[in-house]
């Protein structure tokens, strides 16, 4: 994948944007099933995606874009194996 030189003002407006984001998601789903909300939240990303994208390349790179993360957030919170 091509990286891109991003000015860091739009740096700080991408994470601004994320903590508003992710405080509206809490909100919305506080005190409801995590299965169902992790299902909500997958499909409001998917659908977001798709309706910004206008060709099939556009929705494949922003599919590679988001396994990127969730493997780098994966691999970064160090889990230890549940003790048997």
């Amino acid at each position: 994948m091509d990286s891109y030189f991003i000015p860091q003002d739009d740096l700080m407006d991408v994470m601004e944007m994320t903590q508003k984001i992710e405080a509206h998601i809490l909100a919305t789903i506080k005190g409801n099933d995590r299965n169902l909300s992790m299902s909500a939240i997958m499909s409001a990303c998917i659908n977001t995606m798709l309706v910004q994208c206008n060709t099939l390349d556009e929705v494949l790179f922003f599919r590679n874009l988001f396994v990127q993360i969730l493997d780098g957030s994966i691999r970064s919170i160090n889990i230890k194996p549940a003790e048997e």
